[in-house]
Protein backbone atom coordinates (compact mmCIF):
# COMPACT_ATOMS: atom_id res chain seq x y z
CA UNK A 1 0.00 0.00 0.00
CA UNK A 2 1.53 3.29 -1.08
CA UNK A 3 4.04 2.10 -2.87
CA UNK A 4 4.65 1.48 -6.78
CA UNK A 5 6.67 -0.93 -8.66
CA UNK A 6 9.17 0.53 -10.81
CA UNK A 7 10.69 -2.81 -12.38
CA UNK A 8 10.77 -6.30 -12.26
CA UNK A 9 13.76 -9.03 -13.55
CA UNK A 10 12.36 -12.04 -13.13
CA UNK A 11 14.18 -15.86 -12.34
CA UNK A 12 14.11 -16.70 -15.80
CA UNK A 13 15.93 -13.89 -16.99
CA UNK A 14 18.47 -14.97 -14.22
CA UNK A 15 18.75 -18.51 -15.54
CA UNK A 16 17.79 -19.01 -11.95
CA UNK A 17 14.35 -21.37 -10.26
CA UNK A 18 14.49 -19.51 -6.87
CA UNK A 19 15.38 -16.22 -5.18
CA UNK A 20 16.31 -16.16 -1.32
CA UNK A 21 17.68 -12.79 -0.25
CA UNK A 22 19.82 -9.82 -1.45
CA UNK A 23 22.19 -6.98 -0.09
CA UNK A 24 22.95 -4.03 -1.52
CA UNK A 25 26.64 -1.72 -2.49
CA UNK A 26 27.06 1.84 -3.95
CA UNK A 27 30.00 2.22 -5.62
CA UNK A 28 32.41 4.90 -4.07
CA UNK A 29 33.63 5.92 -7.47
CA UNK A 30 30.82 7.28 -8.95
CA UNK A 31 27.41 6.57 -6.80
CA UNK A 32 26.51 3.49 -8.55
CA UNK A 33 23.97 1.05 -6.95
CA UNK A 34 23.46 -2.25 -6.90
CA UNK A 35 21.41 -5.25 -6.20
CA UNK A 36 23.13 -8.82 -4.85
CA UNK A 37 20.83 -11.18 -5.18
CA UNK A 38 20.87 -14.61 -3.34
CA UNK A 39 19.69 -17.26 -6.28
CA UNK A 40 20.03 -21.33 -5.93
CA UNK A 41 22.83 -21.38 -8.29
CA UNK A 42 24.74 -18.32 -7.61
CA UNK A 43 24.19 -14.65 -7.06
CA UNK A 44 23.07 -12.12 -9.39
CA UNK A 45 24.70 -8.34 -10.00
CA UNK A 46 21.97 -5.86 -10.54
CA UNK A 47 22.90 -2.06 -11.74
CA UNK A 48 19.64 -0.51 -9.71
CA UNK A 49 20.85 2.79 -10.43
CA UNK A 50 17.74 3.58 -12.71
CA UNK A 51 15.19 1.79 -10.91
CA UNK A 52 12.98 2.16 -13.85
CA UNK A 53 15.49 0.16 -16.21
CA UNK A 54 17.51 -2.19 -13.85
CA UNK A 55 20.42 -3.95 -15.51
CA UNK A 56 21.17 -7.52 -15.23
CA UNK A 57 24.90 -7.81 -15.37
CA UNK A 58 25.12 -11.41 -14.74
CA UNK A 59 25.71 -14.27 -12.37
CA UNK A 60 28.93 -15.88 -10.20
CA UNK A 61 27.94 -19.27 -10.31
CA UNK A 62 27.25 -21.03 -6.78
CA UNK A 63 30.56 -22.96 -5.62
CA UNK A 64 28.87 -26.56 -5.24
CA UNK A 65 25.22 -27.32 -6.09
CA UNK A 66 22.11 -25.32 -5.75
CA UNK A 67 20.01 -24.83 -2.86
CA UNK A 68 17.33 -22.90 -1.29
CA UNK A 69 19.77 -20.61 0.63
CA UNK A 70 22.31 -18.01 -0.09
CA UNK A 71 23.53 -15.14 1.91
CA UNK A 72 25.86 -12.24 1.30
CA UNK A 73 27.47 -9.08 2.85
CA UNK A 74 29.99 -6.42 1.99
CA UNK A 75 33.26 -5.12 2.97
CA UNK A 76 36.08 -3.24 1.22
CA UNK A 77 34.06 -3.21 -2.24
CA UNK A 78 34.28 -7.44 -1.96
CA UNK A 79 30.95 -9.38 -1.53
CA UNK A 80 31.35 -12.54 0.76
CA UNK A 81 28.94 -15.48 -0.03
CA UNK A 82 28.06 -17.88 1.94
CA UNK A 83 25.17 -21.06 1.02
CA UNK A 84 23.83 -24.28 2.57
CA UNK A 85 24.82 -25.92 0.14
CA UNK A 86 27.32 -28.93 1.30
CA UNK A 87 30.87 -28.05 0.56
CA UNK A 88 30.32 -24.32 -0.76
CA UNK A 89 32.76 -22.69 1.48
CA UNK A 90 32.75 -18.77 1.44
CA UNK A 91 32.60 -16.98 -2.53
CA UNK A 92 34.47 -13.61 -2.14
CA UNK A 93 33.85 -11.34 -5.12
CA UNK A 94 35.63 -8.09 -6.49
CA UNK A 95 32.39 -6.02 -6.54
CA UNK A 96 34.44 -3.64 -8.39
CA UNK A 97 34.15 -5.70 -11.41
CA UNK A 98 30.94 -4.69 -12.35
CA UNK A 99 32.04 -0.83 -13.20
CA UNK A 100 33.55 -2.72 -16.36
CA UNK A 101 31.21 -5.15 -17.66
CA UNK A 102 30.73 -4.86 -21.53
CA UNK A 103 27.90 -6.94 -22.63
CA UNK A 104 25.94 -8.19 -20.12
CA UNK A 105 24.88 -11.42 -19.05
CA UNK A 106 28.41 -12.27 -18.02
CA UNK A 107 28.95 -15.38 -16.28
CA UNK A 108 31.62 -14.44 -13.17
CA UNK A 109 34.35 -16.23 -11.58
CA UNK A 110 34.86 -16.04 -8.03
CA UNK A 111 38.41 -14.18 -6.85
CA UNK A 112 39.20 -15.92 -4.15
CA UNK A 113 37.50 -18.90 -2.07
CA UNK A 114 37.33 -19.45 1.48
CA UNK A 115 36.91 -23.69 2.38
CA UNK A 116 37.34 -23.24 6.13
CA UNK A 117 34.08 -24.65 6.77
CA UNK A 118 30.89 -26.81 4.07
CA UNK A 119 27.34 -25.31 4.54
CA UNK A 120 26.42 -21.93 6.11
CA UNK A 121 23.16 -20.34 6.97
CA UNK A 122 24.04 -16.67 6.94
CA UNK A 123 26.84 -14.47 7.34
CA UNK A 124 27.43 -11.38 9.55
CA UNK A 125 30.36 -9.02 9.34
CA UNK A 126 31.74 -6.11 11.89
CA UNK A 127 33.31 -3.40 9.18
CA UNK A 128 35.05 -2.32 12.42
CA UNK A 129 37.17 -5.10 12.98
CA UNK A 130 36.77 -6.99 9.51
CA UNK A 131 35.93 -9.90 11.13
CA UNK A 132 33.03 -11.94 9.26
CA UNK A 133 30.98 -14.24 11.43
CA UNK A 134 29.64 -17.04 9.56
CA UNK A 135 26.63 -18.75 11.34
CA UNK A 136 24.33 -22.10 11.18
CA UNK A 137 27.73 -23.57 10.00
CA UNK A 138 28.83 -27.17 9.46
CA UNK A 139 31.17 -26.83 12.31
CA UNK A 140 30.99 -25.12 15.53
CA UNK A 141 28.12 -26.84 16.39
CA UNK A 142 26.03 -24.45 14.12
CA UNK A 143 28.10 -21.61 16.10
CA UNK A 144 29.74 -18.44 14.85
CA UNK A 145 32.69 -19.52 12.58
CA UNK A 146 35.36 -16.26 12.67
CA UNK A 147 36.89 -15.17 9.90
CA UNK A 148 39.16 -12.25 9.21
CA UNK A 149 38.40 -10.81 6.27
CA UNK A 150 41.13 -7.85 6.74
CA UNK A 151 42.47 -8.57 3.56
CA UNK A 152 39.69 -9.60 1.05
CA UNK A 153 41.28 -12.18 -0.48
CA UNK A 154 42.88 -14.02 1.43
CA UNK A 155 40.50 -14.72 4.45
CA UNK A 156 41.95 -16.59 7.29
CA UNK A 157 40.22 -18.58 10.17
CA UNK A 158 40.40 -16.87 13.60
CA UNK A 159 38.21 -19.84 15.43
CA UNK A 160 34.63 -20.27 16.34
CA UNK A 161 32.27 -20.09 19.59
CA UNK A 162 30.76 -23.76 19.88
CA UNK A 163 28.83 -23.69 23.80
CA UNK A 164 25.72 -22.43 22.51
CA UNK A 165 24.64 -24.44 19.49
CA UNK A 166 23.37 -23.26 16.46
CA UNK A 167 23.09 -19.59 15.40
CA UNK A 168 20.59 -18.63 12.90
CA UNK A 169 21.21 -14.97 12.39
CA UNK A 170 23.34 -12.41 14.60
CA UNK A 171 24.39 -8.91 14.58
CA UNK A 172 28.07 -8.02 15.90
CA UNK A 173 28.81 -4.39 17.06
CA UNK A 174 31.97 -3.06 18.63
CA UNK A 175 30.81 -1.67 21.76
CA UNK A 176 31.22 1.92 23.42
CA UNK A 177 30.17 2.39 26.67
CA UNK A 178 29.61 3.19 29.24
CA UNK A 179 31.26 0.23 30.50
CA UNK A 180 34.63 1.19 30.27
CA UNK A 181 35.93 -2.81 30.87
CA UNK A 182 34.52 -3.73 27.73
CA UNK A 183 34.75 -0.40 25.39
CA UNK A 184 36.67 -1.70 22.17
CA UNK A 185 35.16 -5.49 22.80
CA UNK A 186 33.37 -7.19 20.18
CA UNK A 187 29.82 -8.30 21.46
CA UNK A 188 27.94 -10.88 19.36
CA UNK A 189 24.10 -10.94 19.68
CA UNK A 190 22.78 -14.42 18.23
CA UNK A 191 19.64 -16.28 17.60
CA UNK A 192 20.17 -19.29 19.11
Amino acid sequence: NGFDLQSHISLEEMDASEGNDSWGWTDPEDGTEYALVGLDNGTAFIDISDPVNPMYLGKLPTHTSSTIWRDIKVYQDHAFIVSEAGGHGMQVFDLTRLRTVAAPPETFTEDAHYPGFGASHNIVINEATAVAYLVGCNNYSGGPHFVDISNPLNPTSLGGYSLDGYTHDAQVITYNGPDTAYTGKEILVGSN
